[in-house]
């Protein structure tokens, strides 16, 4: 088989509606619906280049609200007249409102500094503020952003409003780019199990003992097969229905895979699934295409796949599309996963300029969707493990983490077929809560995963009608 580029672009966000005041407290699906998530299909309708795109089915749920019309608190807060803003209000957005890596203004920067030092912020400083924040969401796609971001600074209500339009225009269409891209053959669908759950853990929390025998877990089994089935069938749902195509390939959550799960994902109808290449190097195999028991099993190169995360956002786009070429040239056919919405706010003009150079290099002839993949070779075991180094321990092992399974797992078993209690259970089984438990992360002060974890939790308990438990009004998190 000739030498091809396999792409897969991982789309995930969790879910940031407070369970326990049905508010969104978290901006990120939006402002990525305006770049990553907006920018990818837009470039990729411009060449020939094959892609493959997972969704989790969570984000395409949040990604509906908003085109319903719901508003999470951060938008609010961008778009209400700066007339009506109390001082603690002001204060939110000084101290909340972070603009991207790339975003670079010296305005945004001075009126940040102006309110450090407590200096009295007037109506249009403050009006300043919000448009340039709404405005570092966007890639400088469209024309009305490139002009708003040459304007930089003395913003009107108009200004704002522009904003506020292109961003309803842009989440409204955001789904047809997909599906003309479809209709075209130029990509395929995926899914990830719905809330983003770690499906190994979900199973068996020894999963993280097969993958690192000295790892430390919470004394209790899991064994949440059924939650785990749901999670399955509902994402490979929402992804049918949205896109209207047979979703045919799955991306685990944070590639997390075993035997078990690979089965149940099988069983599911499923035919082809992702990881990473540490799962199979005790066994002497590196990255490729394989056939485990009837799945085509993807495990992306390591190396290559980090280096368009955290290398190439350094380099010209023209010298990391040479370097890529050389990485095929070296390893054959090219497994490349990663995620699809964070790294392009690290690279010059919001990876613009580097997509248009990696798409435009490659053509259908030398990319491939996993649908059209031939297995290069049969294989009957793994190590379970994830794409993070091979284990799950940034899921678990740790106090915090440990804790936190041991609150979900013992408020599962109180709750047993409430399906409208089991609904926060499933929500809170998503991995990001873990992932800032974890002591990977300890130095990235993140409560607000802490806080809908236990809401989650809350929400479940109440709507069971049990009391709740103390420990859930504490936080699990603890300063570093």
């Amino acid at each position: 088989m000739q030498n091809k580029l396999f792409l897969w672009l991982h789309m995930h966000q969790p879910d940031y509606l407070d369970s326990l005041t049905n508010k969104t407290i978290l901006p990120w699906v939006r402002r990525h619906s305006l770049n990553g998530y907006y920018s990818v299909p837009k470039i990729l309708l411009q060449t020939e280049f094959k892609a493959n795109i997972n969704f989790s089915g969570i984000l395409i749920e949040q990604i509906q609200r908003y085109q319903k019309g719901a508003k999470d608190i951060y938008q609010i807060y961008e778009e209400v007249d700066p007339e009506s803003l109390s001082q603690s209000e002001i204060n939110f957005i000084f101290r909340r409102f972070n603009a991207p890596y790339s975003f670079k203004s010296t305005r945004l920067d001075s009126l940040r500094e102006k309110f450090t030092k407590e200096e009295r912020l007037s109506y249009n400083e403050i009006l300043d503020f919000q448009v340039l924040f709404k405005l570092s969401a966007f890639s400088p796609i469209d024309e009305e952003v490139v002009e708003l971001r040459k304007k930089g600074s003395n913003f009107t209500k108009e200004d704002k409003e522009v904003l506020i339009n292109l961003e309803k225009r842009i989440i409204e269409n955001l789904f047809n780019l997909y599906r003309e891209l479809l209709e075209r053959n130029q990509i395929e669908i995926t899914v990830t199990p719905y809330y983003h759950p770690i499906l190994p853990l979900l199973l068996s929390l020894h999963s993280a003992l097969e993958s690192k025998p000295n790892a430390k877990i919470p004394q209790i089994d899991s064994n949440l097969i059924e939650d785990a089935k749901v999670q399955i069938k509902r994402a490979i749902e929402i992804g049918e229905t949205v896109f209207g195509k047979k979703i045919n390939g799955m991306w685990p959550a944070e590639g997390s895979i075993s035997k078990e799960t690979i089965s149940l994902i099988k069983d599911s109808g499923i035919k082809w699934v992702g990881s990473d290449e540490a799962v199979v190097k005790n066994f002497g195999l590196g990255q490729g295409i394989y056939d485990y028991n009837g799945t085509v099993l993807f495990l992306r190169n390591h190396a290559v796949s980090d280096k368009i995360g955290f290398v190439y956002n350094k380099m010209r786009a023209e010298d990391a599309i040479t370097d890529l070429k050389h990485e095929i040239a070296k390893n054959g056919t090219l497994i490349l996963i990663l995620d699809g919405e964070n790294p392009w706010e690290y690279f010059e003009n919001y990876g613009i300029d580097f997509m248009k150079k990696l798409f435009g290099s490659f053509d259908r002839n030398n990319t491939l969707l996993g649908s059209d993949a031939i297995p290069m070779k049969k294989i009957d075991s793994f190590t379970p493990g994830s794409w993070i180094n091979g284990y799950f321990d940034t899921w678990i092992g740790d106090e915090e983490t440990n804790a936190a399974w041991t609150y979900l797992l013992e408020i599962r078993k109180i709750i047993q077929s409430n399906n409208k209690a089991i609904e926060f259970l499933l929500k809170a089984e998503a991995s990001d809560h873990f992932w800032w438990y974890s002591d990977f992360h300890k130095k990235e002060i993140n409560f607000d995963f802490d806080y809908l974890f236990r809401g989650h939790l809350i929400k479940a308990l109440l709507e069971s009608n049990l009391e709740v438990k103390n420990y859930l009004y504490y936080p699990i998190k603890r300063f570093p």
